[in-house]
C-alpha cells in the first residue's frame, strides 16, 4: 500500500482515459439479482470488501480471466452498481491509501498518510467505533500488514501511517476490535524479538521500520502477550484459525504482508492463510453477536502488484478478493439482514487491458493470458507505477445498497454503511 509520488495533471489525464476494450461485466445489474425490496429494510450485519487498487481496468480483467466475456463474478452479481470519485481532500494530489480509507471509514476526506484523522489531526469518529458502540461486534481482516493503512484507517487515529506499532496498541486499548486478521506480526512485538535473516534483507516500501518499532523509534513492547491478557485467542497459522472457537481473535500470519511484493518472475502472491478462510473464520466468530457487525475484508495485492506493474500477480490477488467475495454472498444468503459492498479505493497503474483474436500480434507489455471460455487474449499495459485518480468501481447488495448506485464521493461510502445500519454519527 505504499503511498504514490506526485502526479502531475497530463498523468491525471492519462489515468481518466484509461480504456477496457470489452465492456464490463458490472456496468448493469444482473437479470436474475433479487430485488431491493425482498430484503431487509435495516442491515443488522455489514461486509465491506475493499480492493486496494481495484481500478475498473483491474476488475474487468478479473472478469475476462475467471469468467469470461459473457460471464461475470461473484461480485458483479450483486443489486447495485456505481462508482466512486476517490479524491483526497487536496485537489492537487492523487490519493494514497491511508486517506482513501479514511474517507471511506469516516465520511470526511484528509490529507494523503493520515489515518483517522481530518486535515488538522483531530480524530474522526469511524463507522466500525459506530458500530461498536451500538453493541456490534467488530473484525478487519487483510492480506496486508493488519495495521497497514486502509484497515487502521476504521480503527485508529494517526497522523502518520507508519505507526504501525500505536495503532497495533490503538486496536486493543480503545477500538477493541474484535477480530483481527492479516500478517504484520513485527508491528505487535518488541525490538529484536523477531525477524529472520531473509526477511532482515527485504526492502519495506512502506517506509514503517521493520523492528517492532514505530518510525519514532518508540516500542510499544509485546502486543500479542498484552492481547491475550485482554482476552483474545492469538492464533499464527491456518491450522490454528480453523480450530479457533473464539468470539475474539488476533491471526498474525506473516511478519509483514501475506505475500512477496515485485515484478513479473519475482513478486508471489500466496498467503499462508487464503483471504476467503480468513473471511470465513471471522464471520465464524462475528455472527455470535445478536446485534450484528461491521467486517472490513481487505485484499491489498492488488495494488502492491500493480505498483509493480506485475499483472499476473495482479490477477492472482483479484483471485483471492473474489473468493473472499462468495464467502461473504453465502453468509449473505442465510442472513438477508446484511448489506454486502465490494469497492476500490483507487486505482493503480495506469492499467489498460486489451482483448485479441488469436494469433493476433502482441497488443500489450503484459500478456498473453487466456480469457476464459473463450479463444481471446488479454493483454496488459500500464502507465504509471503510482496511483491514478481514476474512478473505481462499487457494487452492493442487501438493505441499504441503493445508497452505493451510480457516481458517488468516496465519502459517500460511509454515510451509506451508516445509514444502511440506521446508526448516525
Amino acid at each position: 500500500m505504499a503511498p504514490p509520488s506526485a502526479r502531475t495533471r497530463a498523468t491525471r489525464a492519462l489515468a481518466l482515459a484509461v480504456a477496457v476494450v470489452l465492456p464490463a461485466a458490472c456496468s448493469t445489474a444482473p437479470s436474475g439479482a433479487p430485488e431491493a425490496g425482498a430484503r431487509e429494510e435495516v442491515a443488522r450485519n455489514v461486509i465491506l470488501l475493499l480492493g486496494d487498487g481495484l481500478g475498473q481496468p483491474q476488475r474487468e480483467f478479473l472478469r475476462m480471466a475467471v469468467a469470461g466475456p459473457n460471464g461475470e463474478l461473484a461480485m458483479d452479481r450483486l443489486d447495485v452498481t456505481g462508482s466512486v470519485d476517490t479524491s483526497p481532500a487536496a485537489d492537487d494530489q492523487v490519493t494514497d491509501s491511508a486517506a482513501a480509507a479514511t474517507a471511506f471509514a469516516t465520511g470526511v476526506r484528509t490529507t494523503n498518510g493520515a489515518v483517522g484523522v481530518d486535515v488538522d489531526g483531530e480524530p474522526l469518529t469511524t463507522a466500525l467505533e459506530l458500530a461498536r458502540d451500538a453493541g456490534k461486534a467488530t473484525g478487519l481482516v487483510t492480506t496486508s500488514q493488519v495495521t497497514d493503512a486502509s484497515p487502521a484507517a476504521f480503527a485508529a487515529h494517526v497522523g502518520d501511517r507508519d505507526l504501525q506499532s500505536e495503532i497495533a496498541e490503538q486496536y486493543l486499548e480503545d477500538a477493541r476490535v474484535d477480530v483481527v486478521l492479516g500478517g504484520g506480526r513485527d508491528h505487535w512485538l518488541p525490538e529484536g524479538s523477531q525477524r529472520g535473516a531473509e526477511d532482515d534483507e527485504r526492502d519495506d516500501e512502506d517506509g514503517a521500520d521493520e523492528d517492532g518499532t514505530d518510525e519514532d523509534g518508540r516500542s510499544r513492547g509485546d502486543l500479542i502477550a498484552r492481547a491475550t491478557q485482554l482476552g483474545y485467542t492469538h492464533v499464527s497459522d491456518a491450522a490454528g484459525l480453523a480450530a479457533a472457537d473464539d468470539e475474539r481473535l488476533l491471526g498474525l500470519f506473516a511478519d509483514q504482508e501475506m505475500f512477496e511484493k515485485g515484478g513479473e518472475g519475482e513478486g508471489r502472491y500466496a498467503p499462508a492463510v487464503p483471504l476467503a478462510d480468513m473471511t470465513q473464520a471471522a464471520l465464524r466468530a462475528l455472527e455470535r453477536r445478536e446485534a450484528g457487525f461491521f467486517l472490513l475484508v481487505e485484499e491489498e495485492g492488488i495494488d502492491e502488484m500493480a505498483h509493480h506493474n506485475n499483472a499476473a500477480q495482479v490477477l492472482e490477488a483479484g483471485r483471492a478478493l473474489e473468493g473472499a467475495v462468495e464467502t461473504a454472498l453465502q453468509f449473505q444468503a442465510g442472513h438477508p439482514d446484511t448489506l454486502v459492498v465490494v469497492a476500490g479505493d483507487h486505482e493503480t497503474g495506469g492499467m489498460e487491458v486489451t482483448a485479441t483474436a488469436p494469433g493476433a500480434p502482441p497488443a500489450g507489455e503484459d500478456g498473453p493470458f487466456p480469457a476464459a471460455d473463450s479463444d481471446r487474449q488479454l493483454w496488459v499495459d500500464w502507465s504509471t507505477a503510482d496511483h491514478t485518480d481514476a474512478p473505481t468501481p462499487i457494487t452492493a447488495g442487501g438493505p441499504g445498497a441503493e445508497a452505493f448506485e451510480g457516481e458517488i464521493q468516496n465519502t459517500q461510502v460511509f454515510t451509506g454503511v451508516m445509514e444502511s445500519m440506521s446508526l448516525a454519527n
